[in-house]
């Protein structure tokens, strides 16, 4: 899976260089690995490559109209939607470059088209999705880029993450391993 995922990336990056989505990504694909060993019954083929294509609708959303489109005040619902319903058609497209089944490529963009603004999963493969979608935030990384963005104090950001963690995430592995890494985040001792 590593290999296709690899082929998948190159075919991504073009997408990635808006809303440090290079490293949103980056850092998610990596908690999807960690997630998969807890849930060897999730499907690899499916969660990998929906974490690489979640989020390449981004790049169809004015740079200067996404700011209002996540964070702690959704202001602009409509792009925020929009970038899901956009990432979906592309990944559909990417997807289809490798001829995979159509069952395969069908899941992946139904977990895409959603996967922000959907509040219940459709299946664990889209809880181990949604879940390594969020685990960035929680990073010393991902809290040094948010916090600045939503101009919010550190200390108070990773306050307002640690009260969010019961609501935003599906799994226990999940869950704990956000407060690991906002402990970590927080003694500036983690690795990214």
């Amino acid at each position: 899976m590593e290999n296709i995922c690899g082929k998948i990336y190159e075919k991504v990056k073009p997408y990635l260089d808006t809303r440090h989505n290079d490293v949103h990504v980056f850092l998610s694909y990596g908690f999807a690995q960690r997630l998969l060993s807890h849930y060897p019954e999730a499907d690899e083929n499916i969660v990998l490559p929906a974490v690489l294509l979640h989020d390449v609708g981004w790049k169809m959303i004015p740079e200067e109209k996404q700011l209002d489109c996540f964070g702690p005040t959704v202001k602009d619902e409509k792009n925020r939607r929009l970038h899901e319903v956009e990432g979906a058609r592309i990944a559909e497209e990417i997807l289809q470059s490798f001829q995979w089944s159509e069952e395969r490529v069908k899941e992946i963009v139904m977990i895409i088209d959603g996967h922000d603004t959907r509040e219940e999963a459709l299946s664990l493969n889209d809880k181990l999705v949604k879940d390594a979608d969020k685990l960035w935030r929680y990073t010393g990384t991902g809290v040094d880029i948010d916090h600045k963005r939503f101009g919010i104090d550190r200390e108070p950001y990773m306050e307002y993450l640690h009260t969010m963690t019961e609501r935003w995430f599906f799994t226990s592995g999940a869950r704990e391993m956000a407060l690991d890494a906002l402990a970590q985040a927080r003694s500036g001792s983690g690795q990214d």
